[in-house]
């Protein structure tokens, strides 16, 4: 039990030991631009807008700093307005806070948004220096542009690569499940081919991650220098996957059929168990290259040659078993085929 603890805390500073060090170098150097900007000793708003600002995710940074500076601008504001009208007190700095707030809600009801007004009205009226303000906005104008900087300039990440690892990722798994059940046609297990059904239906989640990547590599291209760079890359990588949870699907229904076929004691043609092994290749061979458009391996069939091999057999003199695994098998090779060529999706 402590062995899996100290595994999953290592696991967490693995994943976060990049933002983290990038929080500290921006803090730093907002901190000591503030100091030559604002000619102040320890301009300490600084460095807490530009980690608050890089603390969220890579996609989302642009929008948190904008909300922490809408809701500095708007406190400072309506703290300057309330000390000229209300003077200063304990009552006018619950209503600076709220004013605040409501001002902000008008435009978002994010939470930063709400607590940076509020904090910044009070810190007007509470303190009762136009300084105390006026200073917070200029130290998180500061903040906050550098991280602007920082996150949608200098170290974007690639909307493609993110989107290509979560593809590889789920690849991979169907590639190794469908190697299985080769294997296990071979061999005549239905064991080994139930365990391969498993195994595949345990990529479920690895799809699931693909579809999140696509929302975020969506906002990344959206948001960020790079990404918009990368637009037109992204489309086309995401029009090529977009069936992926069917091969995923028809990876998982070939399993077991497999296993309920060998569980029978049908016999299976030996170009069915050979088309199984060349169609995990292909997929293999995409979760390796998934920004290649058809990085069919050397030696092996394309998805589309298995497809049109298996189209071209007559199964009714197979055993019924056995015909049905060649149609489930000739369906998801169209769906591999179509991840090199969207195209041959719309034509089916």
């Amino acid at each position: 039990m402590l062995n899996g603890l100290a595994e999953r805390a290592w696991t967490r500073v693995r994943q976060a030991w990049v933002r983290i060090a990038l929080d500290g170098a921006t803090a730093v150097a907002a901190f000591v631009v503030a100091q030559l900007v604002l000619r102040q000793p320890a301009p300490i708003f600084a460095p807490i807008a530009a980690v608050v600002c890089l603390t969220d995710a890579p996609a989302a940074r642009g929008p948190r700093a904008l909300r922490l500076l809408l809701g500095v601008v708007a406190g400072v504001a309506v703290g300057e307005l309330a000390k000229v009208v209300l003077g200063s007190g304990w009552l006018q700095v619950g209503a600076a806070v709220v004013v605040g707030m409501l001002v902000v809600s008008l435009g978002s009801i994010n939470p930063l948004a709400l607590l940076q007004s509020g904090i910044a009205a009070l810190l007007v009226v509470g303190i009762g220096s136009s300084q105390a303000g006026w200073t917070r906005l200029a130290s998180a104008l500061i903040g906050g542009a550098l991280a602007l900087v920082v996150s949608q300039v200098l170290v974007s990440p690639s909307p493609t690569r993110q989107l290509g690892e979560a593809v590889t990722a789920a690849l991979r798994r169907i590639a190794d499940g469908l190697h299985d059940v080769g294997s296990g046609l071979r061999s005549g297990t239905s064991e080994e081919l139930r365990d391969a059904a498993e195994s595949l239906r345990g990529g479920h989640d690895d799809v699931a991650e693909f579809f999140d990547a696509r929302t975020t590599s969506n906002r990344l291209a959206r948001t960020t220098l790079r990404g918009r760079r990368e637009r037109a890359a992204l489309a086309a990588m995401q029009r090529r996957f977009e069936g992926l949870e069917y091969v995923h699907a028809g990876s998982v229904l070939l399993a077991r059929t497999a296993a309920e076929v060998v569980a029978r004691g049908d016999e299976v043609p030996a170009r069915l168990v050979d088309g199984v092994s060349e169609l995990a290749a292909v997929v293999a061979a995409l979760a390796d290259h998934p920004r290649d458009t058809d990085p069919t391996p050397d030696g092996t069939r394309s998805a589309h040659d298995v497809a049109d091999g298996l189209a071209a057999t007559d199964p009714e003199s197979w055993a019924a078993g056995a015909a049905r695994l060649a149609t489930q098998l000739h369906l998801l090779a169209e769906d591999v085929d179509a991840l090199t060529d969207p195209r041959s999706r719309v034509a089916a």
